[in-house]
């Protein structure tokens, strides 16, 4: 099952006043491949020493807002899990990522099919999120949020107006509305 909104609420809600306040002690991955970017010792240095100052979502990725203007976004994609646990937990094969936390625990992300991804961005002056290498907000390009008090009837029915396209090809589409998917369209 792909997690969708509804799923990547739920584990940011769960998270929160697990990990709100925590300060980030190192990184660890045997997946590198999971880091979109930077490259995983620039990553593993941007995190370490920070705090998790906000925990939340936009579409389907997990957002951690942390000390310093920067920006964890963790997407788990379709097998994807987080745990927090204390440091030195046995855990299995498919924890391919951990935040270690100073307190002595670990966020730990278990993906049994490795599609998980994790990358860590800045703020600029205007809130914006961007890459370590300068490139564009992230997230820039995706569509108005469901949950969104912001987002009522009037809204949708602005954005869907003089549409031709079929119905769920356009609820699934992430520039038109973020973070729904094949279940809930």
């Amino acid at each position: 099952i792909v997690p969708e909104l509804p799923e990547v609420e739920t584990i940011a809600r769960e998270l929160r006043p697990l990990v709100l306040g925590a300060r980030i002690a190192g990184f660890w991955t045997d997946w590198p491949k999971a880091i979109k970017h930077p490259d995983p010792d620039a990553f593993a240095a941007g995190v370490a020493g920070r705090t998790i100052d906000q925990v939340g979502r936009r579409a389907k990725w997990l957002v951690l807002e942390l000390s310093g203007g920067w920006v964890v976004a963790l997407q788990v994609k379709m097998t994807g899990q987080v745990f927090v646990l204390p440091n030195g937990t046995a855990h299995d094969k498919h924890v391919h990522l951990k935040l270690l936390l100073e307190d002595g625990r670990e966020v730990m992300v278990r993906d049994v099919r490795k599609f998980a991804r994790i990358a860590l961005y800045r703020r600029d002056e205007a809130g914006k999120a961007l890459g370590a290498d300068g490139e564009t907000d992230p997230f820039e390009e995706l569509g108005p949020e469901p949950l969104d008090p912001a987002f009522t009837l009037a809204r949708f029915r602005v954005l869907i107006r003089g549409r031709r396209a079929r119905l769920k090809p356009l609820l699934v589409d992430q520039a038109f509305l973020a973070g729904v998917g094949n279940i809930y369209a």
